[in-house]
């Protein structure tokens, strides 16, 4: 019966842990996307876990104020000849003792180390979070890239899919006139060996839309990326008024925003912090200690009591008679209880501790040149991070410049190229243009679209990551 019962519990928690997670989308759109690479990325993951280890180390710091209290136990065996340190009395009796101590040190004053050192961490755990917060945004970027290159390996996929239908309807009707006798077979063929290769470019343009999704499938880290599907979003053109703020406008806004920055420049604090937390080495140390310890040995008899004994004391010198005196002679029962022994030996201590560095054998001083070493290296590294985030922006300005022109080009050919190829069919079907000219004008049709398409998604992710230097967001 116990077993049913256990058994019944267990699918019940079964259920309702399966219930409890949350159904993976059949077709994922950006923010799913984003939402769950966030979640399940292993380097975001890992940035979030350092900042709870800095955290951590926050809260250690702040706590470092309060007095420790420490619990201490010896338990001696003694063999030969010995000093029993509760009775202080010289002996060879084997004999066996114990003591107990609970003690406290409370560090006063120990040159400022303790503000110093949570001033430090504190900047640690915010240069964490900020960490945290950039790699929740490389890991967006790396996403909506992904996720736009399945969308572009689509349209081009459906530029070879209509390429393919042309070329389809092509051959359907010049078989039927080459079966009526008024072209030749030889434009059949050549038709038929055109239509040919466009499928084996349509195989190899849908291939790319497979790796493009697996890729994508991989940075989700799913189990099953066969079976992963993105929506196909009607994606306007971007709004390109971005490009009309200088690039050095846009890093003036960008430097004050990415969390990068903000990292080193958090990391700068810590050092100048650091500086301050060497030097208090050379500053005394003063510290409250207080103790409570008893002790047992188990040579220490248990007097119950005593006995009046007299007992001869010397004689009388002029007539040689002897003098007694009474005396109480203790009355021992055995070893004294050892509860008796903690309470009667008692002791209590308080007292203050002052250390003052003299020589240190140089550690303090080269903790402090390694302090401003490691402060100087900080502050490169924040001109270093500025500096590489300058360049990324101006290239991204330029990029986007660069795809804007690229993106009207791209679609003022797609215009002339859809011109030219309706003329070409029109004359083609009336027999007034041969095949190898109809065929350029597809191809070029072709390319052009491929081209425009390209342009277009180019176009549109140059715009966002401008857009997400200035807000810190990845938006489609």
């Amino acid at each position: 019966m116990l077993k049913k019962i256990a058994s019944l519990f267990f699918c019940l928690f079964l259920f309702t842990e399966l219930n409890a997670q949350s159904p993976l989308p059949e077709v994922w759109s950006l923010t799913d996307c984003v939402d769950y690479a966030l979640a399940q990325n292993l380097s975001v993951e890992q940035a979030r876990l350092r900042s709870k280890i800095a955290d951590n180390n926050l809260q250690t710091a702040r706590l470092d104020y309060l007095p420790d209290l420490r619990l201490g136990n010896n338990l001696f065996w003694n063999f030969g000849l010995n000093i029993d340190p509760v009775t202080n009395q010289i002996s060879r009796q084997s004999r066996q003792t114990a003591n107990f101590q609970l003690s406290s040190n409370w560090i006063l004053y120990n040159g400022g180390a303790k503000y110093n050192t949570i001033a430090q961490r504190n900047h640690d755990l915010k240069a964490a979070q900020y960490d945290y917060e950039a790699a929740r945004n490389d890991i967006s970027l790396l996403v909506a890239s992904s996720y736009l290159q399945i969308l572009l390996n689509k349209e081009i996929a459906a530029v070879a899919r209509e390429q393919v239908r042309i070329s389809g309807l092509q051959v359907e009707r010049t078989r039927k006139l080459v079966k009526a006798g008024t072209l030749p077979e030889g434009e059949l063929l050549q038709l038929e060996a055109q239509l040919a290769r466009d499928e084996q470019n349509l195989i190899s343009t849908e291939n790319a839309v497979i790796i493009a999704r697996l890729q994508l499938a991989n940075i989700l880290q799913l189990e099953d990326p066969d079976s992963f599907e993105i929506g196909t979003p009607d994606l306007g053109l971007p709004n390109a008024e971005v490009l009309d703020r200088p690039a050095a406008n846009v890093f003036e806004v960008a430097v004050d925003k990415q969390p990068a920055i903000r990292a080193a420049e958090m990391r700068v604090l810590s050092g100048e912090e650091g500086i301050d937390l060497a030097y208090s080495g050379y500053l005394p140390t003063l510290s409250l200690i207080g103790q409570v310890g008893t002790n047992y040995s188990d040579q220490i008899p248990n007097v119950t009591g005593s006995n009046p004994t007299v007992i001869p004391f010397g004689y009388v010198g002029s007539t040689g008679e002897p003098v007694f005196v009474q005396q109480e002679v203790p009355v021992i029962d055995g070893i004294k209880p050892f509860n008796n022994q903690v309470s009667d030996n008692l002791n209590q201590l308080v007292g203050l501790s002052l250390q003052v560095p003299i020589f240190s054998r140089r550690a303090v001083a080269y903790n402090l040149q390694n302090a401003k070493i490691n402060a100087n290296i900080n502050k490169l590294n924040l001109e270093q991070a500025k500096n590489d985030l300058r360049q990324t922006i101006y290239q991204a300005h330029a990029d986007a410049k660069a795809a804007k022109l690229q993106f009207e080009a791209a679609s003022k050919s797609v215009t002339a190229s859809q011109k030219a190829f309706d003329y070409a069919r029109q004359r083609f079907e009336v027999g007034a243009l041969n095949q190898v000219d109809f065929e350029t004008a597809k191809n070029n049709l072709a390319a052009a679209q491929s081209q425009y398409a390209q342009a277009k998604f180019d176009f549109i992710f140059r715009i966002k990551v401008l857009e997400f230097y200035l807000t810190n967001n990845v938006n489609l």
